[in-house]
């Protein structure tokens, strides 16, 4: 939790810092695409797994799973193109642009070191009486919420629970969910009563927790990758790869190709 919490005050900062430079196409974070959001939650990652990383070296990385996925350099940044303007190495950034690699990194390590948001809510909301819990008609455990926003449709894409909502529709959800969306109070409101028969509310769930294990298994190999790019000898290469995943490379081929090897390997049978 406190990563992505990390990471939407590292977007939110950025989006200022645009809107300061006249460009306010920057999304909220409620409102940012999946895309959008796993990038910043990358990036955030990325400098906790590696603290002494540089802007320049946070750019890279960015860059490199940019170029992963599709994406390359244009003139104006769009999504459904896959085109960005800072699709090019660090040095041919403009100032502007290389400024927020620096206030990304600030963001990071100046709130790493905060408690977790999500043991301190349990906690407090633990000493609280719970009420919730009586509700006529909802099960145990549960917590009737209904979503409140301005949207026609709403989907969950900060909490990887796989919930969707229409305007104004209530579903009884865990507890542990219901807390997180609680959060949110221009987005919902907590209620009283049992949910219309056929609710399809267990089957998202279900399927958002399938796709959250799914993601967190694409982070952990994309971040033994980023590790095994900073190796830079064939020697030290072909220890991790052993060590690692008890693969034995061939020491005449080229770094790069030993490299392509291992990540083939962490694409196919994954990092675990």
């Amino acid at each position: 939790m406190k990563i992505t919490a990390i990471a939407a005050i590292a977007h939110a900062i950025n989006a200022a810092y645009c809107a300061s430079q006249g460009d306010l196409s920057q999304p909220t974070w409620a409102d940012a695409p999946e895309w959008q959001q796993q990038s910043a939650i990358a990036g955030v990652e990325m400098h906790l797994a590696n603290p002494d990383a540089t802007p320049e070296q946070a750019h890279e990385s960015w860059l490199e799973q940019k170029i992963a996925d599709g994406w390359v350099y244009g003139a104006v940044k769009d999504p459904d193109a896959k085109t960005h303007p800072c699709c090019v190495p660090y040095e041919e950034l403009p100032v502007e642009q290389k400024a927020k690699d620096y206030l990304f990194r600030a963001v990071v390590h100046a709130l790493k070191d905060i408690p977790d948001a999500e043991d301190a809510v349990a906690k407090a909301l633990a000493s609280l009486p719970s009420p919730t819990l009586a509700i006529e008609g909802v099960q145990a455990g549960y917590i009737g919420v209904q979503y409140i926003g301005r949207r026609d449709y709403w989907q969950d894409t900060l909490y990887s629970s796989g919930l969707t909502f229409t305007k104004g529709q209530a579903r009884s959800v865990p507890q542990i969910v219901a807390r997180k969306l609680l959060r949110h109070l221009d987005l919902f409101k907590q209620v009283e009563g049992a949910v219309a028969a056929g609710d399809d509310t267990a089957e998202q769930l279900e399927q958002g927790a399938k796709t959250s294990d799914k993601r967190e298994a694409e982070r952990q190999d994309f971040a033994v990758i980023d590790q095994m790019n900073q190796i830079s000898t064939k020697a030290g290469l072909a220890e991790f790869a052993l060590v690692q995943f008890g693969i034995k490379l061939n020491m005449r081929d080229k770094l790069e190709d030993m490299r392509e090897t291992v990540t083939q390997h962490i694409t196919r049978f994954g990092a675990q």
